[in-house]
């Protein structure tokens, strides 16, 4: 009536295929997961003023990059609120850097010291003219985004991404993130102390 001996091979392929499938998806997720783990995100871009910034050379500070282009409405009133933040932070150790990711047909150096002059910023501006940083923390276009680095100069997660309409509530955000991070490292260093 059934051919067993058919079956029982037929139900074996599909097993070995089965099988074979899962050691194949099981591959990918390990080595995926060993190259997120292995390849933290880092910072070294070259500003409009020459000058190269290094998030590895500035330890002790906790660092905010924020990403943004000239183009961008929003990147515009939150340059506004970090620049207000900067000069709240001042005596703290923070650094404020803001990076456009625009190619130099789209924005060149020149154009990008006048954008900083006419909106009074005092942050270093930086290019990621091949986006090759910015990609490290997004793979999409969604400006302005935020990343913070804690003062070991490690990426401290989560990335921010878009601007709250209310200046206000948006400092607060921020304020906080920073605040947590500055207050991490003072635990830090108590702990070690004690």
């Amino acid at each position: 009536m059934f051919d067993t001996g058919r079956s029982r091979s037929s139900l074996l392929v599909h097993l070995l295929c089965c099988a074979s499938l899962l050691l194949l998806i099981a591959a990918s997720v390990s080595a995926q997961t060993a190259t997120n783990e292995t390849t933290a995100p880092t910072l070294k871009l070259k500003g409009v003023d020459g000058k190269t910034y290094d998030v590895a050379q500035m330890h002790g500070q906790v660092v905010l990059v924020s990403f943004g282009a000239t183009w961008c409405k929003p990147c515009e009133w939150e340059l506004t609120a970090l620049e207000e933040l900067k000069a709240e932070y001042a005596d703290r150790p923070v650094k404020f850097l803001w990076v456009s990711i625009e190619t130099q047909k789209e924005a060149a150096d020149e154009w990008l010291r006048q954008y900083a002059k006419a909106r009074h910023l005092t942050m270093p501006v930086l290019r990621d003219t091949e986006r090759t940083v910015f990609a490290q923390f997004s793979t999409r276009l969604r400006l302005p985004m935020i990343v913070f680095f804690d003062r070991q100069g490690t990426f401290a997660a989560p990335k921010h991404t878009g601007m709250n309409p209310d200046p206000i509530e948006y400092k607060k955000t921020i304020r906080t993130r920073l605040d947590a991070l500055l207050k991490a490292q003072a635990q830090t260093q108590t702990g070690a102390l004690n």
